[in-house]
């Protein structure tokens, strides 16, 4: 059941009416009077929800697994092999990833080419190679535009999108393109150009405390997921 609240309008009154009907029933005037309702998300009908779920998956369903990405990859692929192996957990973090409880999937929407994805994606690599409820995959960006589109920021796409996923494909947390220290640096040389911002990116993903600091984030929004989803 799905508890609606409604708002119903007659001759200027205005009443609240909350009943728990059927999802489908919500669409339809219950009362003999137009009807308003409110719930967590928007709904404009049921078919509106049925493709949003089924574009989630469809996007899973087309991404590959860090392997195989790193298996086509054109460009980074042993700076992103490098990184992996660099990055090391500390007691706390493997016992946190450990106890994930419920099934998460970690769809990563970008490319090779960005620095940004190069720099995040061996982090989460590493994180799902010590839980095993996680599952990563990797859509890229250029193939997908259409899908990727929908993840704007301030009117431009951002790679790589991180979204943190139910095992129905509901969107629990998102993490959009680089750590906060490394926006904080980068934002810094407002007068650079691509290159030079490429090469800063590629510098600063060179770090171990910036790779650490993603680390932070991404087992956060994990954790986060995990509670979102109910621990036992």
């Amino acid at each position: 059941m799905t508890l609606v609240s409604f708002i119903s309008v007659s001759q200027g009154q205005t009443s609240m009416i909350a009943r728990q009907v059927p999802f489908k029933q919500s669409f339809y005037w219950l009362t003999g009077m137009p009807l308003h309702y409110s719930v967590g998300r928007t709904l404009e009908s049921p078919d509106v929800i049925q493709m949003s779920e089924f574009t989630m998956k469809t996007a899973w369903d087309r991404a590959v697994d860090y392997e195989t990405f790193l298996k086509s990859a054109r460009e980074n692929v042993e700076w992103m092999r490098a990184r992996f192996h660099d990055l090391m957990l500390n007691e706390t973090e493997e016992e946190t990833l450990k106890g994930i409880q419920n099934e998460i999937k970690i769809l990563v929407v970008g490319t090779d080419r960005c620095n940004d994805t190069a720099g995040n994606l061996p982090v989460l690599a590493r994180i799902v190679s010590l839980t095993p409820k996680v599952q990563l995959r990797v859509l890229d960006s250029d193939s997908n535009a259409q899908f990727h589109q929908q993840f704007k920021v301030n009117g431009k796409r951002k790679t790589p999108v991180v979204l943190f996923l139910s095992s129905d494909y509901e969107e629990l947390c998102r993490w959009v393109e680089r750590p906060s220290a490394a926006y904080r640096i980068v934002n810094e040389k407002t007068n650079s150009s691509v290159d030079d911002r490429r090469a800063i990116l590629r510098k600063l993903y060179g770090d171990p405390e910036i790779l650490r600091q993603s680390l932070g984030e991404f087992v956060e929004l994990l954790t986060r997921a995990d509670l979102i989803l109910g621990r036992r």
